[in-house]
Parts: structure tokens; sequence; C-alpha cells
């Protein structure tokens, strides 16, 4: 799997892959995530999606100026049926970024964070040849990722939601 770089955003949120074995510092977010787990099975999942991420799975975090996590999303990469794309009765598979969970520590920045952070696992997809990014169900958490990938998005069945990776045009 490929790494994203750290980046930056004209927001002042820093978009990152979280490469750290300390769980700790991701307790706050994975608590809001997980409400009614205790904190050695979050414990416990995130060690399984850590000791994963160069396979099948990964972390990206978003933090402040200050360093401070505002923003979580775990991921993992999957084959999907096409058929869930489309009404037809194809039985191919296509090469899917599924966002497993996403939470944003601050209800004032959720819908950037949201859209930083979908827009950075975008990068983590193409580069992994995957077709297509599954987001969870689309409320108004998600209206900044609507307005901008309205063309894009497909299946919005109010359960999953396809977001289609455009090509990179390469010159001939």
């Amino acid at each position: 799997m490929q790494s994203l770089e750290e980046t930056k955003f004209n927001t002042g949120l820093i978009i990152s892959n979280y490469n750290s074995d300390d769980i700790d510092p991701l307790l706050p977010l994975l608590g809001a995530e997980f409400p009614d787990w205790s904190v050695n099975k979050i414990k416990s999942y995130i060690r399984l999606v850590i000791k994963n991420k160069q396979d099948v799975a990964g972390i990206l975090v978003a933090k402040n100026e200050a360093f401070y996590n505002v923003g979580l999303l775990i991921y993992t990469f999957q084959q999907i049926p096409t058929e869930k794309l489309s009404k037809g009765e194809n039985t191919e598979f296509t090469n899917c970024l599924v966002v497993e969970n996403i939470v944003s520590s601050s209800p004032i920045l959720q819908k950037m964070v949201f859209l930083l952070m979908v827009e950075s696992s975008m990068h983590i997809a193409k580069k992994n040849s995957c077709d297509f990014i599954e987001l969870p169900k689309l409320d108004t958490s998600f209206e900044l990722i609507k307005e901008k990938y309205s063309s894009s998005l497909s299946g919005m069945n109010g359960w999953r939601t396809f977001l289609k990776i455009p090509k990179t045009q390469t010159a001939s």
C-alpha cells in the first residue's frame, strides 16, 4: 500500500496516515465513534487495523495546527461486485476503498474534516488501483462531499454510497 504524505490544507488541517502503534491519542475519537465499546474492545479493534494496514486496512487522522486529533477515518480495501453499482446482473468485481468509520471531534468542523479526509482517501485509492470509494450513509455531515462530487456518486440507497474515482489522464 502506498502511504499518504502529510498534507496541510488551507483550512489549517493536516491529514496524514496514522503509523504509530500508540493507540491512546486516538481514544477520544474512537470513544465517540464506539460509545458502547469498552476501551479494551476499541484497542483490540484498532490493533487489528494497524496490524493489517499494509495489506488491507489503514487509518487517516486529521490534526489541527496545534496537532490535536480532530478527525479519524478507518478504511479497508475490498473487492465489491459491480452489481452493487448498477441494476444489471453483472457478476464482475472491482477494487474499492471502503470507509469503515469516519468521525470528527467538532460539529463545527465536521463537514470540512469529512471532505478533506475523503479527498485524502481518494489519493490512497488511486495509488492502490481502486475504482470506487464506498462511503457510509450520506447524512448532512457529508454535505460538502455531495456538492463537490454529485456527478460521481451512485448507489445512494440510504445505507452506503459509492464515489467513482476519476481516471487520471495520461499524455500519449
